[in-house]
């Protein structure tokens, strides 16, 4: 697997580690906090879902992370193993599609590297890094 930033170049069907991040008070500000799972479920998540299945990559797991509190830094993630299938990916497929649909607000993505952890390869000038 190359260790590029946004595109993941694989020889053969692997799992790849990422995270999605969005301040909450960016969330918040589309449809109101109540709306938060709608605005998450019916756009986000549905975007991006949808943006990774047209490319043949599928989620093994994913996890939610929603903050307690209300602060203005604090961040809703989501954590996702993929699987990437030969030749690869690219997560700019990913910023492009929520970038069209005028979600790209905040966005911050993180990738799992082998022997750094997880660093920012993309980051929306809103994102809290």
């Amino acid at each position: 697997m190359a260790a590029n930033g946004m595109q993941i170049n694989v020889l053969y069907e692997q799992p790849v580690e990422i995270i999605i991040e969005f301040p909450l008070a960016i969330l918040c500000a589309y449809n109101g906090g109540d709306n938060l799972d709608i605005t998450w479920d019916d756009h986000i998540a549905a975007i991006i879902n949808g943006t990774l299945q047209q490319n043949r990559v599928y989620i093994k797991h994913a996890s939610l992370d929603y903050p307690a509190t209300d602060s203005n830094d604090a961040l809703f993630s989501s954590q996702m193993t993929l699987i990437v299938q030969p030749p690869g990916f690219d997560l700019n497929n990913i910023v492009d599609a929520l970038t069209e649909e005028n979600f790209q607000k905040g966005l911050c993505i993180k990738r799992k590297y082998d022997y750094t952890g997880f660093e920012t390869v993309y980051a929306d000038p809103f994102a809290i890094k």
